[in-house]
């Protein structure tokens, strides 16, 4: 799994719910290792007093369940959150599940037993869907992502730790990306409280960019930089 949607995923919370009380203590288990938060249950009922008291980021739902089934379930939570990414899991191939499940906009329905490929395809899955609908995370370029919550800039596989001061730069050309944010306007705020010298935003630039691709914080002339 790419590096940026593990970044996502352990920032994140999960809901699973499964009756069968070995497959759901041992789903749980795995699912520990991706998310910062798990959440059990044992039927569609529990499941959905959960989802109410923490809101997990992601639902991982068996269909057939006691009390309230998965899709039951389902159709409840949707009427409070059209954007929680949704992960199906059932024993059977049933196709009228399978026509009603695709009208709850899910990210797939997987046939259990899950192997560990099928499970690293649906969670990156429900990554991607996490940073489609969240600010948190931008994409600069092809490969290229900025995390506000960890202050790193990831390409690719490779992921950068930024200084305060680079992350202050950062953030100050992220927020008003797309246009010119002038020498002195970053001065005044980078600088406020402290004496610089005047190569001290050049030199910060300059070491910022030996982190980074060539191509993601551009200079304008002597005025300032941009990032488009």
């Amino acid at each position: 799994m790419h590096e940026k949607y593990e970044v996502v995923l352990k920032g994140s919370s999960v809901l699973i719910a499964e009756d069968e009380d070995n497959v759901r203590e041992s789903f749980t288990k795995v699912l520990s290792l991706y998310f910062n938060k798990v959440y059990s249950a044992k039927d569609g009922i529990e499941a959905f007093d959960l989802y109410i008291k923490y809101k997990p980021d992601i639902l991982i739902t068996d269909v057939k369940m006691p009390k309230l089934n998965g899709l039951e379930l389902i159709k409840k939570i949707r009427k409070d959150d059209h954007d929680i990414p949704v992960v199906v899991t059932s024993a059977y191939a049933d196709q009228d599940l399978l026509l009603e499940s695709i009208k709850l906009s899910l990210v797939e329905y997987v046939i259990k037993p899950m192997k560990a490929g099928d499970l690293n395809r649906v969670l990156q899955e429900c990554a991607k869907v996490l940073i489609e609908k969240s600010k948190t995370i931008v994409k600069l370029g092809k490969d290229s992502f900025y995390d506000y919550n960890n202050k790193t800039f990831t390409c690719k596989d490779h992921t950068v730790i930024l200084t305060q001061k680079e992350v202050d730069f950062f953030e100050l050309l992220l927020a008003h990306r797309g246009n010119l944010v002038t020498k002195q306007t970053i001065e005044d705020k980078l600088y406020i409280y402290e004496e610089a010298p005047p190569s001290a935003l050049k030199n910060l630039v300059f070491k910022l960019r030996k982190k980074l691709p060539s191509d993601i914080v551009k200079s304008q002339g002597k005025l300032g930089y941009i990032i488009e």
